[in-house]
């Protein structure tokens, strides 16, 4: 064979050399012992277009923008030590921006017949897919922990909530009795109004509790967001004061949702209470309205989200905004980062809650120094709203028909009981569903007076039941939380009549009239 031969194989197995090199699809990189790149591959021509020429040039100069070796770098390790080494590094752009990740794996390249140390292959395989498909599933992960916790924490409030109903029930109740039979001049008076006042704060924090939980008992209708935003601007503005400039922007014709506006009312209140704590030096409160289309793979990356059209309500402030440490715990109740005596640390967990309890979601964004927005979307209905005017005040009077009251707290029964009684009903208690089944039967009444949830069942059932032999009973429900019997999430099914716990006496008196004045 001759040299003309030799040089043709040669040059063959270059070219076969090459073509292996550039076919490649991962990054190949080869470096001297100074760091200096000998040659690449096409594949890191692409990456690391904006350096090129790659050759020349040393790898954390090319790859990385950098006047000096990497701290962490496998490529280091193999030189030092001269075994292969992995590490995951970031692929960078155009003046240093990440723009992906890189496992890179570094090997030894050894001279064959010195079998010296004299350089470095690099092999580069671009894992940013993978990446942010890892990061996106803990993310998801996290959010689904989340919502876990705070549907736990929501079951521990409604029952703390629905066991302090009943205690609030007698205290208020029993207070509000003695305030009506006292005269204003008594020396005890004063004090008694101190009791009455505290405990309807215990009971407004209790509803709070249940807002978050979702076991608020809620009767939702067909409302114009905007309308809503609009009675409400008076108050808002007084509330925040006079060095925060409030910016309403209506979207106009909005769809209707299917809100409580008296929940939309709280939310405002809520998030306007807490902005105005954000400004202590004055600043910007913006409300806004939009319609959103919210498509599957945004409900895909975010828990709460659902797919469909949205009314979304965003309140932006320009305070003190909140650390992603301070976000991942807003909504949990009783947190708060304001001073002590300054806040319960419900307000915005309240807000969490009805908009969960109104099949919506929310959203948080806010850096430091920067503001908050917190985005609510609520999804739109069919349903139209019907025409607006003042519903005629219920009468306060008493009356003669017979009620049979069920339920199973001796204080609270014997409490209702005594107020039934004072206002002239022919009344008859019973503390469980066995025992009213026991006077139904030996008597006739006009109403079912019962709690919902019974040790021995609950009351919906037995009213159902009662009212097989008895088509023109009436009923109204009493209970501190619902637990999805007349309701789900707290959403009052329709044509229930429902009193909330606790109650006075002239409470009582409204809604017992307010069933029984009803054509049948």
């Amino acid at each position: 064979m001759g040299d003309g031969t030799a040089r043709r194989d040669l040059e063959a197995d270059t070219r076969l050399l090459q073509s292996i090199f550039a076919s490649i699809q991962d990054g190949i990189s080869i470096l001297d012992r100074d760091y200096r790149i000998l040659m690449v591959n096409p594949v890191m021509e692409r990456w690391y277009r904006h350096a090129l020429p790659l050759v020349g040039k040393r790898c954390f100069e090319a790859y990385h923008q950098r006047d000096r070796g990497c701290e962490v770098c496998p490529t280091r390790q193999t030189l030092e030590h001269g075994g292969a080494a992995r590490e995951t590094v970031p692929l960078t752009g155009e003046g240093g921006r990440v723009v992906g990740w890189l496992d890179l794996y570094s090997f030894p390249l050894i001279d064959i017949e010195s079998g010296a140390l004299t350089g470095v292959i690099e092999y580069v395989r671009d894992i940013t897919a993978q990446r942010r498909a890892e990061d996106e599933a803990r993310g998801l992960a996290e959010q689904l922990a989340q919502s876990q916790k705070m549907e736990a924490v929501g079951r521990l409030a409604g029952g703390v909530a629905h066991d302090f109903n009943n205690l609030l029930t007698v205290i208020v109740g029993r207070a509000d009795m003695l305030r009506c039979e006292m005269p204003q001049t008594h020396p005890w008076a004063v004090e008694l109004a101190e009791i009455l006042d505290a405990a309807r704060q215990a009971a407004s924090l209790t509803q709070q509790l249940l807002a978050f939980s979702r076991r608020q008992v809620i009767d939702p209708k067909p409302l114009d967001l905007d309308r809503t935003i609009e009675r409400s601007a008076y108050l808002l503005r007084r509330l925040i004061g006079e060095d925060v400039r409030v910016e309403i922007l209506p979207a106009g014709n909005l769809p209707p949702v299917l809100c409580d506006a008296h929940q939309i009312e709280q939310i405002l209140m809520n998030l306007t209470v807490n902005a105005r704590d954000a400004m202590p030096e004055g600043g910007t409160l913006t409300i806004e309205t939009s319609t959103v289309v919210i498509d599957a793979e945004y409900a895909r990356l975010h828990a709460d989200a659902k797919p469909g059209r949205f009314v979304r309500l965003a309140v932006s402030d320009t305070g003190c905004g909140m650390p992603p440490e301070v976000q991942a715990h807003l909504f949990e109740p009783f947190f708060t980062t304001k001073g002590r005596g300054r806040g319960s640390g419900l307000g915005l967990s309240t807000v969490y809650g009805i908009v969960r309890q109104n099949r919506g979601f929310i959203n948080v964004y806010s850096e430091p120094g920067v503001g908050s927005t917190f985005k609510i979307y609520l999804p739109v209905t069919d349903e139209h709203p019907g025409p607006e005017g003042v519903e005629p005040a219920a009468r306060a009077e008493e009356g003669d028909e017979a009620v049979l009251l069920v339920e199973d707290s001796p204080a609270v029964r014997a409490f209702t009981l005594r107020a039934l009684q004072q206002l002239g009903y022919r009344a008859q208690a019973a503390a469980s569903l066995a025992e009213a089944r026991g006077l139904a039967a030996g008597g006739s009444f006009d109403l079912l007076l019962t709690d919902v949830i019974l040790p021995d069942g609950n009351g919906k059932a037995l009213y159902g039941e009662l009212r097989a032999s008895r088509p023109a009973l009436r009923v109204l429900y009493i209970s501190g939380y619902t637990d999805n019997v007349i309701a789900h999430h707290g959403i009052l099914e329709r044509g229930i009549d429902f009193l909330q716990k606790p109650f006075t006496v002239n409470d009582l008196a409204k809604a017992l009239r307010r069933v029984l004045d009803r054509p049948a």
